[in-house]
């Protein structure tokens, strides 16, 4: 799930997105295609801290390092982020 996640960022794949955040606003998509608009492009380089199940609902607490594109110049980026998924029928999801 968190390698999807990775992935649909770092080839600005909104469907992809979608696939593991169904419950994405509109809001949250227009910042996210924005974003994607911005740069040239991405790596994501994500280490996970903990990772705690607790029955159809689990978090993960991520590191990452986000190394940024824009008009020829590269940015590096740390930043740490809390994922919350739930476990659906089709699968886990990324719920927050």
């Amino acid at each position: 799930m968190i390698r999807i996640y990775e992935q649909a960022i770092e080839t600005k794949d909104i469907g992809l997105f979608r696939s593991i955040r169904p419950n994405l606003s509109r809001a949250e998509e227009t910042v996210l295609m924005n974003s994607f608009r911005q740069i040239d492009s991405q790596e994501i380089d994500i280490k996970v801290e903990s990772l705690r199940i607790d029955g159809r609902t689990a978090s993960a607490r991520l590191v990452r390092r986000d190394t940024l594109t824009t008009a020829g110049r590269r940015q590096v980026q740390n930043s740490q982020q809390t994922l919350l998924f739930q476990k659906t029928e089709a699968g886990w999801i990324i719920s927050e």
